[in-house]
């Protein structure tokens, strides 16, 4: 995992780089879930990692898909092994930029902020947007929060006809993350 957030900290250093307003987390939570009338899938991982630069309007995640934990273990393993193939496309990542100007000395909500950028997961690059809300806490931290959905055939991940039934083709994914 170290290394995964060393890598994400010097992809994105060049942009990030003496600004006071960048914020970082490692314990970002990511869940998604899978509904159909079959059978309900849902995944958890908190180690996302992530970095937030407030003057720049950047923001940055990267997640071991290893990291994600299902209540049974033999979905984790289907799910590594069968579909997203972990150990040939280790995490997903996304970088992106927002317009909103967030003030981090003015505790608020700023709510349906777009973020826009490019998800990379499977080994496909995706040009994704999605809407966000933003806390500015009191202490000058912050809570991004997001719900947004994902199309596994875009990320060229194939579901066998044996199973289709049992897994949506969109996957709810939501984000939670508390940057200091």
């Amino acid at each position: 995992m170290y290394k995964s957030i060393a890598i994400l900290f010097l992809v994105f250093a060049s942009s990030l780089t003496q600004a006071q307003e960048k914020l970082i987390t490692r314990t970002g939570t990511i869940s998604f879930s899978s509904k159909t009338p079959i059978e309900n899938i849902e995944a958890t991982s908190n180690q996302a990692a992530s970095i937030l630069n407030i003057e720049k309007k950047l923001i940055a995640f990267n997640v071991l898909l290893k990291s994600f934990k299902f209540e049974k273990a033999l979905m984790e393993e289907h799910f590594n092994e069968k579909y997203v193939h972990s150990d040939k496309y280790p995490s997903a990542k996304f970088q992106g930029t927002f317009e909103t100007a967030i003030d981090l000395n003015s505790p608020q909500v700023y709510e349906d902020v777009n973020i826009s950028g490019t998800m990379l997961f499977h080994g496909k690059k995706q040009p994704t947007s999605v809407k966000a809300t933003i806390e500015v806490m009191k202490d000058k931290t912050l809570k991004v929060t997001s719900d947004f959905k994902l199309v596994l055939e875009t990320y060229d991940i194939e579901i066998p006809s044996l199973v289709k039934d049992k897994i949506a083709a969109d996957i709810d994914v939501n984000l939670v993350a508390n940057y200091k």
